[in-house]
């Protein structure tokens, strides 16, 4: 469904990528300074399944990012929407975007073993459910109406 372009917008400023980098950053921060191994499977089984869950959250991410493009969808989050992307990752989760970049922060701390690293994921998660997704599931109920509620209705928030 396609809504008409107006100024309005979510209104997020701080955009998620930004917030991903300063938990990335200082998730390897604190790693090199403060090392906090966690001791969880064999160095094998750590990079292994780190690195499949950094990549799905990766790839995961990346799906919806480009259904967006594909469709000349705003991808900023103080841009305004042209439409409800409904297909693909948005079948599975409402925001599969900001759920590859906390499986990114979690796969990397995996791959690891950093505590830190794991913990990075935390800030991250918070900041989009109390900061970012607020403002966006407004924003939507405002443009899209009751097809937004719908799309609520169907799919989750996360997964």
């Amino acid at each position: 469904m396609e809504a008409a372009y107006t100024n309005d917008s979510p209104q997020v400023n701080f955009m998620p990528p930004r917030m991903f980098l300063i938990c990335l950053a200082g998730g390897v921060a604190l790693t090199l300074l403060l090392p906090w191994h966690i001791p969880v499977f064999t160095l094998a089984w750590r990079l292994i399944l780190g690195l499949a869950l950094a990549g799905a959250g990766f790839w995961f991410m990346m799906w919806g990012h480009g259904l967006f493009q594909k469709q000349g969808v705003e991808v900023p989050t103080n841009r305004p929407a042209s439409e409800l992307v409904r297909q693909g990752a948005y079948q599975f989760s409402r925001n599969p975007m900001y759920v590859g970049f906390v499986a990114l922060l979690l796969g990397i701390g995996l791959a690891l073993g950093s505590g830190w690293m794991m913990l990075s994921a935390a800030p991250m998660a918070v900041y989009l459910a109390t900061y970012v997704v607020p403002r966006e599931e407004a924003y939507l109920a405002r443009t899209f109406g009751p097809v937004y509620g719908d799309y609520c209705q169907e799919v989750r928030r996360w997964l």
